[in-house]
């Protein structure tokens, strides 16, 4: 193993050798650890941290976003700020000019008109390629019309990672069906709209495959497909058995936490193995 890899806090044995880990903590955790799940309630907020991670390693953009929230504390004052001074504030990120002019250029469109719910706008081959055509370009979707559009696609710079960070913790909420993103309050039968997504983040595909665990599915994030988890998995990931995104985007499974040694299952792209 490599003597830069750390020791996930969840999982006591040594690590499996494998490029680009990604540890998951247990099914039975409160959250993933995502800077998203502490923002679902703050979707303004969430949209700007979504431009801060672009290309950036959480624990290096994370540190200046709440620096940019405390020096910008609503959404006018960040409408308003000076792009000398913000660039200044998130230089160290890398981008900053462009990073800049997308938070201010939000935080105005969002004063001026902010996400509603029934009111749905256009994103052009979003989430699939042709969805969004048959849209006007300033035309607003109402909830009764079928066509492909949504509620925050018309504030400026709004790419696929945040619609889908949006959707996954916030749209529930702002639609009146949901109080937050994992169905609370909901009628019976409800299906959050996280269940929905299919991101080519790594981190938010991580985070639903974490979602589906808990579910007791196993989910192929290429073609959102899932199977039934076995006992054996389940047991594992409550337990806190390691999960890791390999580089070639396949998932890993440490069954050795339940006493397992050989296991594999496949889901499409998706291929669960025991390491040991």
């Amino acid at each position: 193993m490599a003597k830069d890899q750390k020791t996930s806090p969840y999982f006591t044995r040594k690590r499996p050798d494998i490029t680009s880990c990604l540890p998951f903590p247990p099914t039975s955790a409160v959250s993933f650890g995502l800077i998203q799940e502490k923002l679902a309630h703050e979707p303004f907020r969430l949209l700007i941290a979504t431009i801060f991670l672009n290309r950036t390693k959480g624990e290096v953009a994370i540190p200046v976003l709440y620096s940019v929230f405390e020096q910008y504390p609503t959404i006018e004052s960040l409408a308003e700020a000076d792009f000398d001074e913000l660039v200044s504030l998130i230089r160290r990120l890398g981008f900053q000019n462009s990073r800049a002019k997308k938070c201010i250029a939000i935080a105005k469109s969002w004063v001026a008109n902010a996400p509603k719910r029934g009111e749905r706008y256009r994103k052009l081959h979003y989430p699939n390629k042709s969805d969004g055509l048959g849209v006007g370009c300033n035309e607003v979707v109402v909830d009764d019309d079928s066509r492909v559009a949504w509620e925050i696609a018309h504030l400026p710079g709004v790419g696929p990672y945040a619609i889908d960070s949006w959707r996954i913790f916030c749209r529930d909420e702002l639609r009146g069906l949901a109080s937050d993103w994992n169905g609370a309050d909901a009628p019976e039968g409800f299906s959050p709209e996280w269940k929905s997504v299919r991101p080519k983040d790594k981190e938010l595909c991580a985070f639903l495959t974490w979602m589906w665990l808990k579910d007791g599915w196993i989910w192929d994030p290429q073609t959102g497909e899932k199977v039934a988890a076995t006992r054996r998995i389940y047991r594992a990931v409550q337990d806190g058995g390691l999960v890791l995104q390999k580089s070639n985007g396949k998932w890993c499974l440490d069954l050795t936490a339940i006493g397992e040694t050989s296991l594999s299952i496949e889901v499409g792209a998706a291929k669960f193995v025991n390491t040991i």
